[in-house]
């Protein structure tokens, strides 16, 4: 539970409620969501398969990274993690925008990965230290809203971009932007410790035994990896899904820009969608769903791209429900550590998932490659969820969770 403060801590927490938002719109003003893909394929050579890759190694250094970030944020600070994943991110930017080989623009993908990792959990752990953790899964909702709907701003504006500048320059203009969520990072104020702070190492040593050891976290933690397996999967594939519908590359902000402001809604309506229908509805749908929507794009019709974007909506609503199981079943001198190990699995899952989706894309072609992904991510989702149906646990709400005797 959170930690006891007096008036004036109280106060400067509740200031980080206003704040995060802020932070929330602004750490991340990326104007090439719509464009990244075509941007390495036609200025820098690289296959399809071999984006999916790129992201599979993004993966990878996340998971080299992910826990000793965690780890950092719950021994040292959970506002200097946010502080450096901040400026590391305005970096990753910047060199991506300017690389021209590979080496360089796999070392933007390196620290885009870690501006990740530093991000992961830290904010979650700020936000639930607050004495408002029945509300946890609202603000973490809101938080995808606040996301999502500035990220569709920036695609549409980043995608318009290219009809009078060359690809790269939006990329530029994102980590000029952005240095504005490194600002705004400084004015947080990190929340109290409830009990022991333990040492680095032990930190993580327990983290791990919680996730890892307990069947109950450790298959939510995968069933919420199947399903970032599958939105990486449409968010790659999106750019050549529509063009293939004929349309020319400036209208791809259109496209990207209303998956993305559904992204928002999405997460708009994830805490009453969650309490309407419950946590074993949540834990089942949004993972099968978010698999078959694949095959929306392995038609090449048009009409059927609301279809190819639902990915958005399983995730955006399973990352608050999902987060939020695991951090009411953790001590809280552990908890962003323990969001870590989660977020270690989502990222090695996606390692393991997303180069065999590119290869079959590039030996088989776009549309039977995302046929193979949504049929093979949908049979998966269904025995994990068997699994964690059978470990019986399945309360969501505080009071559920930890009755009072």
């Amino acid at each position: 539970m959170p930690a006891t403060t007096d008036d004036a801590t109280r106060r400067a927490l509740q200031r980080n409620l206003r704040i995060l938002p802020l932070w929330w719109a602004t750490r991340w003003i990326w104007l090439g969501e719509a464009i990244w893909v075509v941007y390495l394929t036609r200025e820098r050579g690289l296959t399809l398969g071999e984006v999916l890759l790129f992201q599979a190694v993004y993966s990878a250094v996340v998971i080299a990274g992910e826990v000793p970030t965690g780890m950092m944020a719950d021994r040292w600070g959970r506002r200097l993690s946010v502080i450096l994943g901040s400026a590391v991110a305005v970096g990753a930017m910047a060199i991506f925008g300017l690389g021209h080989t590979i080496p360089v623009l796999l070392a933007s993908y390196a620290m885009f990965s870690l501006a990740d990792a530093l991000f992961s959990g830290a904010d979650s752990a700020i936000l639930f230290a607050l004495d408002r953790d029945d509300e946890f899964t609202r603000w973490q909702a809101r938080e995808l809203v606040v996301g999502g709907a500035s990220m569709a701003l920036y695609t549409l504006a980043g995608a318009l971009m290219v009809r009078w500048v060359p690809l790269e320059v939006p990329f530029l203009v994102s980590a000029l932007l952005s240095t504005a969520g490194f600002a705004l990072a400084f004015r947080l104020v990190d929340p109290p410790r409830e009990g022991e702070r333990h040492s680095f190492s032990r930190i993580g040593v327990r983290a791990a035994r919680e996730v890892l050891g307990r069947r109950t976290l450790l298959t939510a933690a995968l069933l919420m990896a199947l399903t970032t397996a599958t939105i990486h999967t449409m968010g790659i594939t999106q750019q050549p899904v529509v063009l293939s519908y004929g349309v020319p590359v400036w209208s791809l902000g259109l496209f990207v820009g209303s998956q993305l402001a559904f992204s928002a809604l999405s997460a708009a309506i994830a805490d009453r969608l969650g309490r309407r229908i419950g946590l074993i509805a949540i834990f089942l749908a949004m993972p099968l769903i978010s698999a078959l929507a694949l095959l929306g794009g392995a038609t090449g019709v048009i009409w059927l791209y609301p279809i190819f974007i639902l990915p958005s909506l399983g995730w955006n609503v399973l990352w608050p429900y999902v987060s939020d199981y695991i951090a009411r079943r953790v001590e809280d001198n552990v908890r962003a550590t323990a969001l870590s190990v989660a977020s270690v699995l989502v990222h090695l899952t996606s390692v393991a998932l997303l180069p065999l989706f590119g290869f079959a894309i590039d030996r088989r072609g776009l549309d039977a490659g995302l046929a193979i992904a949504s049929l093979g991510l949908a049979l998966t989702a269904l025995a994990l969820f068997a699994v964690w149906w059978r470990a019986g646990d399945h309360a969501s709400a505080a009071a559920e969770a930890y009755p009072v005797l």
